[in-house]
């Protein structure tokens, strides 16, 4: 049976596949991250129409918490 320490050393980053990240900032501003085959980060800015500085969840909760009176958890 292999350890988690040789598992990790065994692992390959080539294994990985390529991935990109939309990421949208406290501002609304709203950025695409990769990373090159060099390791290096790469961001562009997208130009979208302009949004909220959140991502909007329109599904409904399930459940609802209440954490204290007047600040409820969804």
């Amino acid at each position: 049976m292999h350890s988690l320490a040789q598992e990790i050393e065994g692992f390959s980053r080539n294994r990985l596949r390529k991935q990109c990240t939309r990421v949208t900032t406290a501002t609304g501003r709203k950025l695409l991250e990769r990373r090159s085959d060099g390791g290096e980060d790469q961001v562009e800015e997208l130009q979208e129409a302009d949004g909220c500085g959140f991502v909007e969840d329109k599904s409904l909760d399930l459940q609802v918490g209440v954490v204290r009176p007047f600040l409820l958890l969804g």
